[in-house]
């Protein structure tokens, strides 16, 4: 509290003993004022003692580094010295005068105390805690049975000693796992061809009839819908590239090239874009019935050819979300300019939640000024700012530790909604009783901080990014629809980052939107429980002849309620 302010509190207290008018009103005032300066001056305090232990601890760290450099320059001088037999020139300096480091018999007594024991000192690891528990347990209620009984041979089942035939007196029963490999098969569809008899034929002619094929996804194409299926999950959710199926399909018996399954991923992509679009048109629209709407996005860069002659070039696989519906939708797009986003975005009218991208923003005027939407809000992810801290922690652990807290603060606030299911309204309410205040705090720390670190290291970066955001990471305190990070977006990409490992680039832009298509259907068939090549499998055949109004019934959520395939439980047993 400065000085000023304690001469008018003991002027003001002077002024109540003598009887001078004083409200109760002016009191209360006074008091108030009074604690708010104190809260301000804590607050400083708390940053001046984060800066200070952070100065402190690089100061011990710079003496540890300096302590560690020391022992390295006297072993390797008294190696050189001891390993050669060499002798410093008379006048030499030293680097560290303080340690004499070797003498005319070679010897150096002052170093030699100072060797590193820890190594030897230090106890040598029990087996036992490298060994991981291997004591878990295996759960296969959700598996098939097969009863298989072995019998006594029938010469065995007499007492040896009495003759009497022995008679089954209970069971003993050995569990073992058992895997049986997918094998390929060819199906033969007969079809039976009826016609006139060979003397009514004589007389009149009519063409042979026959029962209909099954409905399949391509005419004239050898491969079923399970083996399409398949290879789509084994390339997009497991991640296996088609020279790999190539070869792992040699070894069943089958010679299938991968320019063959490059041609059939790309026409069954072709039946499920509808799909895909229809899910989009969603997301984009949010659940009917709600006063607004909430989109997150995210994207991740990947490698496509160029055409013939043409450069390789860097495009961008972009995700969109929503987090009050289910459904995850992918993007390709031959870069990362706000006008393919713009056209992704459609007639999008709501909250958009992203990162600090600049094209979110250019994106946004331009549906705007289209008069596509009637406006879009931006908010940002409080993930981010996180993971920047994080990061900071080793350039300035307590300063960095210091806005951690009030950010775990939010988070803790947000699991309060969440496990108390409150409406959007209480939610909006909480936000703006408890969670507004620690948000202020931060936005203060950050304003108060930010000339003492360059914006070129990380705690800099980290400030500035809260400074430039400010308006955006504030968004989701006047709103309770709108998430506190884009978590849901991350996770959503993790999948392409890992699968990314195992290819290198995309073959074109056609086999890009491909992919994208497929990895829409794959994350929403994960995310509401739906076997992806049971699905696929089944709307690769139905697509064809479903109504087009009534596409929406394909998407996985409606899918698993109406046309998912019930499958036998755990307790089935197999003669």
């Amino acid at each position: 509290m400065a000085t000023q302010e304690y001469c008018n509190l003991l002027k003001f207290s002077a002024d109540i003993f003598v009887g001078s008018h004083v409200t109760d009103g002016a009191l209360q005032h006074r008091i108030q004022k009074l604690e708010q300066e104190l809260a301000k001056k804590d607050a400083v305090i708390a940053e001046l003692r984060a800066l200070l232990a952070d100065s402190d601890a690089q100061r011990a760290k710079l003496a540890a580094d300096v302590a560690t450099l020391e022992k390295l320059v006297a072993s390797l001088m008294q190696q050189r010295g001891r390993g050669r037999g060499l002798l410093l020139p008379p006048g030499q300096g030293l680097l560290f005068p303080g340690c004499e480091l070797v003498t005319e018999d070679g010897a150096d007594e002052e170093c030699d105390e100072d060797v590193d024991d820890s190594n030897a000192a230090r106890p040598a690891a029990t087996s036992g805690a490298r060994r991981r528990c291997a004591s878990g347990r295996i759960d296969t209620t959700g598996l098939l049975r097969e009863r298989v009984v072995h019998e006594l041979p029938q010469d065995l089942r007499v007492d040896p000693a009495s003759g009497v035939a022995l008679v089954p007196v209970g069971q003993k029963i050995t569990e073992e796992l058992d895997y049986q490999r997918a094998r390929l098969k060819v199906k033969e569809h007969v079809q039976i061809l009826y016609g006139l008899p060979p003397v009514e034929a004589m007389c009149r002619t009519m063409a042979p009839r026959c029962a209909p094929l099954p409905p399949r996804p391509f005419e004239n194409c050898i491969a079923s819908a399970n083996l399409l299926a398949w290879i789509l999950v084994q390339k997009y959710c497991n991640h296996v590239p088609l020279y790999r199926q190539e070869a792992i399909l040699g070894r069943e018996g089958l010679r299938l090239s991968r320019k063959t399954q490059c041609d059939w991923a790309l026409a069954a992509a072709g039946l499920l874009e509808p799909i895909v679009e229809c899910l989009m048109t969603k997301i984009r629209a949010g659940p009917p019935g709600r006063g607004g709407n909430v989109l997150q996005l995210d994207d991740t860069p990947v490698k496509c050819q160029g055409g013939r002659g043409e450069a390789n070039f860097t495009a961008r696989l972009w995700v969109f979300v929503n987090p009050h519906m289910r459904g995850i939708v992918y993007r390709f797009t031959p870069g990362r300019d706000s006008a393919s986003l713009a056209q992704l975005l459609g007639d999008f009218a709501g909250t958009l939640v992203g990162d600090a991208f600049s094209g979110n923003y250019s994106a946004a005027r331009k549906v705007v000024d289209a008069k596509l939407s009637a406006g879009i809000l931006h908010a940002c992810c409080w993930a981010h700012v996180n993971c920047k801290f994080r990061e900071a922690e080793k350039e300035s652990k307590q300063t960095a530790r210091l806005f951690r807290r009030l950010i775990q603060q939010l988070y803790a606030i947000e699991r309060e909604c969440t496990e108390a299911c409150l409406t959007t309204e209480a939610r909006t309410e909480l936000r703006q009783t408890r969670s507004k205040p620690i948000v202020l705090e931060i936005f203060q720390h950050a304003w108060r901080l930010a000339r003492h670190f360059s914006d070129a290291g990380a705690m800099g970066k980290a400030i500035g990014y809260i400074r430039n955001q400010h308006r955006a990471l504030r968004t989701f305190l006047d709103d309770g629809l709108v998430p506190i990070d884009n978590n849901a977006c991350e996770r959503a990409i993790r999948p392409i980052a890992v699968g990314r490992r195992n290819w290198l680039f995309a073959g074109s832009m056609q086999g890009g939107r491909a992919a994208a298509t497929t990895y829409s259907l794959m994350a929403s068939c994960n995310e509401v429980g739906v076997d992806p090549v049971d699905y696929l499998a089944d709307v690769l055949v139905r697509v064809s002849t479903h109504p087009a109004k009534r596409i929406a019934e394909l998407l996985p959520e409606y899918w698993a309620r109406k046309f998912a395939p019930k499958k036998p439980t755990g307790s089935a047993v197999l003669a």
